[in-house]
């Protein structure tokens, strides 16, 4: 099949796992990326179909890149650290526990584990951080098998997706409030809602990160140094994200939502079902045990500094699953003036992530070797 059709079907998997997240209750509950990522995972073991390898080729490359530009481009952080501040303390502990566990549950898994270990303390490291987002960066620098890569991806969702659950029952259980919705602009901007205008200004804008960031790693490649090519994407992205005219970039996030989607269909594509089921077992402990290290190091700590129930929670939300988990589970706990801080700490997490998936990457690859 050829790579026209093969981007065509891609493409028509992921508008249907994004329609079936809006309309259906089972897919709400799961979200557009795991349902996107469960079609592609039916299609090609239900057909045996494999995409064409310029198209996946093409997707992993230039299509992510620029949709990881378009997300990093919403991060404004003259408005995030202000924001911010209130959660940056339940924060920074859910990113040490996070770190701390993926090191030490990595160490005491290894053998279970075998090679597997260095991408996934990377990809894991980065994704309860600051979300999805930093799972694809790292998951772009390092390249892991796509059978590897779809079940991590399916471990990152299962593992944030019970603590959402188990967050929102301890949160409701403490004292029951009305639920509430999030303030329109803000749902809006995270759910992807912008006019044509905004997001053909917002593509512009992921251009121009596109081609400064080749330019750059032109130069640095010149000047002899050769670093990660997402490390240069997301520092240029996120200077970028700081310039004047923040109002023409409106439309960067939701853009960016919608970019990121056949990245996951790919990864579904990409893996027959006796791999998942053979290598999928220690991923997915890996996985629970990172997040329930830091779920149990943030409540004993919240316990002990008196912190409000609610903001721990919601900032530990918004290291694992990112801004748009963070946001839902304030407005599900009826706590409007969470709102604003849960993306703000959830957008800062999109700034650490990256960095801290790398890092823990060389970190266990150094301790491995």
């Amino acid at each position: 099949m050829s790579a026209w059709w093969s981007l065509l079907l891609i493409a028509g998997l992921s508008a249907l796992g994004w329609w079936l997240a809006e309309v259906n209750r089972v897919g709400k509950s799961l979200g557009a990326t795991m349902v996107i990522l469960l079609l592609g995972f039916l299609v090609a073991n239900l057909s045996q179909w494999q995409p064409a390898t310029s198209a996946v080729r093409w997707i992993n490359g230039p299509l992510t890149s620029i949709a990881i530009a378009e997300l990093l481009l919403a991060v404004e952080l003259r408005r995030v650290l202000p924001d911010a501040r209130r959660l940056l303390p339940p924060f920074i502990t859910t990113v040490l526990a996070t770190l701390s566990a993926v090191l030490l549950g990595g160490w005491l898994l290894s053998p279970w584990l075998g090679s597997d270990l260095v991408p996934l303390a990377g990809l894991f490291c980065a994704t309860f951080t600051g979300g999805s987002l930093n799972f694809v960066s790292v998951a772009r620098s390092l390249q892991p098998p796509p059978s590897l890569l779809l079940i991590a991806t399916a471990a990152d969702q299962i593992a944030f997706t019970a603590w959402f659950v188990v967050s929102l029952v301890i949160g409701r259980a403490r004292k029951q409030r009305p639920l509430t919705t999030a303030p329109v602009g803000i749902a809006e901007g995270m759910s992807g809602s912008s006019r044509p205008g905004e997001l053909i200004i917002s593509l512009l804008w992921g251009l121009g990160v596109l081609l400064t960031t080749q330019l750059l790693n032109g130069l640095l490649q010149f000047l002899g140094a050769d670093p990660p090519s997402i490390l240069v994407l997301t520092t240029v992205a996120l200077i970028t994200a700081q310039l004047p005219g923040a109002a023409s970039r409106r439309g960067c996030y939701g853009l960016g939502l919608i970019l990121i989607q056949p990245f996951f269909a790919v990864i579904g594509l990409s893996s027959p079902l006796a791999a998942v089921l053979g290598e999928g077992l220690p991923v997915l402990v890996y996985a629970t045990l990172v997040v329930t290290v830091q779920a149990v190091v943030v409540l004993s700590i919240q316990r002990n500094r008196g912190w409000p129930l609610e903001d721990s929670l919601v900032a530990s939300q918004a290291a694992v699953g990112g801004p748009s988990t963070a946001l839902a589970l304030a407005g599900s706990l009826g706590r409007n003036q969470l709102v604003l801080p849960a993306v703000a700490i959830g957008l800062l997490g999109y700034l650490l992530g990256t960095y801290l998936g790398l890092a823990a990457t060389a970190v266990v690859h150094t301790v491995a070797g």
